[in-house]
């Protein structure tokens, strides 16, 4: 009876025991302690990263003290997806944004189950990384330190980590657990996950599912109805530098050369006695020497490049590094035998293409698979490298450089904007969470390859959470967005007559002033920042009606900043381009009356008169406005003041009460090609970005090439380039890729 319900649960080969609330550490059930962050991989391991790892192997620390890095490549999305959801429920009471939400998850979930793409089946996933620490106490071992320096020495370690670039986040028990009910219940989902942590209860014996059962195999494991392949790297190439370790998740460069299935990688490292490994080094040198000698060196010439091994060895010895033990492992996660073994002859493959050889673990999986769970890994040298016959020592800027810290770009703020990476990584990203930088964007790509796409996605999911949006456009590319999303749709052809752009009607701080707009400041000298921007921004507008196509000069800038600050003084926010020219005219200048003359035809009695000399009627009555300015034809002189004055119009939106507080932006499509003449338009859009800025918006600009920047719209593009924080490049033509660097 004993022999049949007897059996060994997983949990018993865990070595997690306890958390330490008041230390933020966790006990392991052999005395140490040990400590685990989770951080966003970076994006690159550079020379100064590399040095700085390399100081940390390199620590005064106690022997037998272990370092893991761990990425976690997890099929485990449904967070960043419920937060998407849960934004735009939170965003707008409308029932088609929240099923749009609703449908993006979905659509997430399936691929997950499916493939985002047919070739390669890639999925998306989450990639974090995990480092963790253990450290042997005094009490239990004689190598270990006091726990009172072992907390201090782990404080001190998650400052290096910080400086490394890192973002380590020390992680609390019930996180911990999710992570592993991830790693030992693959076949359980995400649902079922621990509800919470309970301290009455050892740590190890709350990670494993009840119901969950393992098999233990000669090449795999057979874990929760799925099957787990471990591997560990054999040999590196002769040289391997880690800035190109983002390979170990995927290629950068090949679609085709991924890594599909969930996984993790770990690096194991740890701190040997010196004194006992230089005697083992100095006796292991010395017969390396001696085989490497004539008749034996002609005869196997292996023992020349071991002899160059450890040649170089004892040199980065005498240069004060250490020696330490590491070993590099790989663990798969598949739904069949079949499917598993593929997946492991298709990593060795893009591994052997950077030259390191992976090999097998059979028999050994299970312990294997064991030392790759975080803080996990034994401190005993012996078993390691006897037993296992796994762990090699090297010194320690090897494991520095083998480090896998590399990941995708994972985004940044709430996940309004969903993506994926080419490894499968789903990128969030909000614009607006920039708080250090500016919301703008510039998206370049060539015709065809989804520009208008992507921007009405990016209308779509702002307008979700409960955002605003003004396009100009010159193109009719977002005419079937604004009819589903029951937008505004103003086009220039079409209203033209009707309507009238006056600059002066939208001015927020001059004149009367509104109670609509968000005028309550509790710095005067803020607010005269503000009058300045936009009486600069009204001079803009003026000096582009001017001259349309070049800068005035000193001296016809001060007289038309005069002119408007007469009309400003006695009209206020009922001023009119025929107000300016009038006052123009009254000077005895003669370049005045040269830019009356021109400005004529944008004041009463003139060909534009229509256009700028009643109340501005330019409203914005929904949340989405397309300003289509197709139908201009060759006046371009027109139509770049009209986006000046639109644009003016949209600020002042901007600064609505109503508006404070919401995601805002602007955004320019192909309209651009209306600012190529250049002329005034320069200082308007430095005004512009600032303004728009402290309102909480953004400026888009979309074009074709990056040379539209430079070449075409000169200082305006420029200024608009340099001012976004956010450059998106699709697809480009490899000149103009050259002529960006």
């Amino acid at each position: 009876m004993k022999q049949t319900v007897e059996r060994t649960s997983l949990s018993e080969w865990l070595p997690y025991e306890a958390y330490d609330e008041k230390n933020r550490v966790y006990r392991m059930d052999d005395g140490r302690i040990g400590i685990l962050w989770a951080s966003r991989p970076i994006l690159g391991l550079d020379e100064g990263r590399i040095q700085k790892l390399t100081n940390l192997f390199e620590s005064d620390l106690p022997i037998g003290t272990t370092f893991q890095f761990m990425l976690h490549a997890s099929p485990i999305i449904e967070p960043c997806l419920d937060q998407h959801v849960v934004l735009a429920e939170r965003g707008t009471q409308s029932p088609e944004h929240h099923a749009a939400a609703r449908a993006k998850k979905e659509f997430y979930l399936h691929a997950r189950d499916t493939s985002l793409i047919p070739n390669p089946p890639l999925k998306p996933r989450d990639i974090t990384l995990y480092v963790s620490i253990t450290m042997p106490v005094k009490d239990i071992n004689p190598d270990g330190w006091d726990e009172e320096s072992v907390y201090q020495a782990l404080d001190g370690i998650e400052e290096q980590l910080r400086t490394m670039g890192l973002l380590p986040q020390r992680v609390p028990p019930l996180q911990f657990l999710w992570l592993l009910h991830v790693l030992l219940n693959p076949g359980h989902s995400w649902n079922d996950r621990p509800p919470g942590y309970s301290d009455e209860m050892l740590l190890r014996d709350q990670a494993v599912r009840l119901d969950t059962v393992m098999n233990v195999k000669t090449k795999m494991l057979e874990l929760d109805n799925k099957f787990v392949k471990t591997m560990t790297i054999q040999s590196w190439p002769l040289h391997w530098h880690g800035g190109r370790n983002r390979e170990f998740i995927g290629s950068l460069m090949k679609l085709t050369d991924q890594i599909i299935c969930p996984f993790f990688i770990t690096l194991n490292v740890l701190k040997l006695d010196q004194v006992s490994e230089k005697a083992r080094f100095n006796k292991k040198h010395l017969v390396i020497s001696n085989q490497a000698k004539g008749f034996f060196l002609n005869l196997i010439p292996v023992f020349r490049s071991k002899l160059e091994h450890s040649n170089a060895m004892a040199v980065e010895i005498e240069n004060s590094r250490q020696f330490i033990g590491q070993f590099f492992q790989v663990a798969i996660y598949a739904d069949s035998p079949r499917q598993a073994q593929q997946q492991a002859d298709s990593m060795k493959s893009i591994y052997r293409a950077m030259d390191i050889n992976l090999q097998d673990d059979f028999f050994i999986g299970l312990k294997i698979f064991l030392c790759g769970l975080p803080m996990a890994l034994p401190s005993d040298a012996k078993l390691l490298r006897d037993g296992l016959r796994r762990l090699k020592t090297v010194h320690t800027a090897v494991p520095a450089h083998c480090a896998p810290l590399v990941g995708d770009w994972k985004g940044g703020g709430s996940p309004v904007l969903l993506y994926t990476s080419r490894s499968g990584q789903v990128v969030s990203l909000d614009l607006f969470a920039n708080q250090q930088g500016n919301y703008n964007f510039s998206a370049i790509a060539t015709s065809g390859a989804g520009k208008s796409f992507w921007m009405n996605d990016l209308i779509e999911n702002y307008l979700q959470v409960g955002g605003r949006g003004w396009i100009i456009d010159a193109g009719y590319s977002y005419v079937k967005l604004c009819e589903l999303r029951k937008g505004q749709y103003i086009q220039y052809a079409k209203q033209g007559a009707k309507l009238c752009f006056n600059p002066f009607s939208k001015l927020v701080h001059w004149g009367d002033g509104s109670s609509a707009y968000d005028d309550d400041y509790a710095d005067e000298m803020e607010r005269a920042k503000d009058r300045a921007d936009e009486f600069w921004s009204l001079v803009a507008i003026h000096a582009q009606m001017v001259s349309p196509s070049q800068k005035l000069n000193d001296v016809q800038m001060a007289l038309l900043e005069e002119a408007i600050q007469f009309v400003l003084q006695d009209e206020g926010n009922s001023g009119t381009p025929t107000h300016v020219m009038m006052r123009l005219r009254e000077s005895k200048d003669d370049r005045a009356q040269d830019m009356a003359l021109v400005l004529q035809k944008f004041s009463k009695g003139g060909m534009y008169e229509h256009l700028f000399n009643r109340v501005n009627n330019i409203n914005f009555e929904n949340d989405l406005v397309v300003m289509e300015m197709d139908g201009l034809g060759d006046q371009k002189a027109l139509g770049s003041v009209l986006l000046l004055s639109v644009q003016m119009s949209i600020q002042s939106a901007m600064f609505e009460k109503a508006n404070k507080g919401r995601r805002k932006f602007l955004v320019m499509d192909e309209a651009w090609d209306l600012l190529s003449d250049g002329g005034n338009c320069g200082p308007f859009f430095e005004k512009a970005v600032r303004r728009v800025r402290k309102y909480g918006g953004s400026i888009g600009t979309i074009t074709q090439n990056i040379d539209d920047y430079d070449v075409k719209m000169k200082e305006v593009g420029m200024a608009l380039l340099g001012n976004s924080d956010f450059k998106l490049l699709l697809k480009q033509h490899p000149e103009s890729i050259e002529s960006m660097r």
